[in-house]
């Protein structure tokens, strides 16, 4: 019996949206590599996934995604919040704002559809980008 292996635990419709995430590139990527999104696995007892944390010009994105706990839908969590080490469930600040309950998510979609919520995160993590880009001042 093989202990370990290459499986991460991370359900396998998180993976195939980390998969297709891996093989797309982000317009403008920081040249420092701390300034880099970043990605850990999720864990919430039945939702297994990963959550992508982005500390950029002082604010953290973070996003979730994982197989909803009571469906086959897949789902992500969105929220700023600074951390040292990646966001969990245990220390995400969401009180009042996301998932409050098993049901509120930023985002879902259905089974299967891995490239449409990645999609969706790659115009997140864009849009996040684009806001915290300095800006040129304006000619007088």
């Amino acid at each position: 019996m093989q202990l370990f292996g290459e499986h991460d635990g991370a359900n396998y419709q998180a993976r195939a949206v980390l998969a297709v995430l891996s093989a797309r590139s982000l317009k403008e990527m920081p040249e420092n590599s701390w300034e880099r999104p970043r990605v850990e696995r999720w864990f919430n007892c039945r939702e297994q996934g990963y959550v992508i944390f982005w500390h950029l010009s002082g604010k953290q994105l973070n996003i979730a995604f994982f197989r909803h706990r009571n469906s086959d839908w897949i789902c992500a969590v969105e929220w700023e919040q600074g951390t040292i080490n990646p966001p969990t469930i245990e220390t995400m600040e969401t009180r009042g704002k996301v998932y409050n309950t098993k049901w509120e998510t930023s985002k879902d979609v259905k089974p299967g559809q891995y490239d449409e919520m990645a999609d969706w995160i790659m115009e997140r993590l864009e849009a996040f980008a684009e806001a915290r880009k300095p800006r040129k001042p304006e000619a007088a």
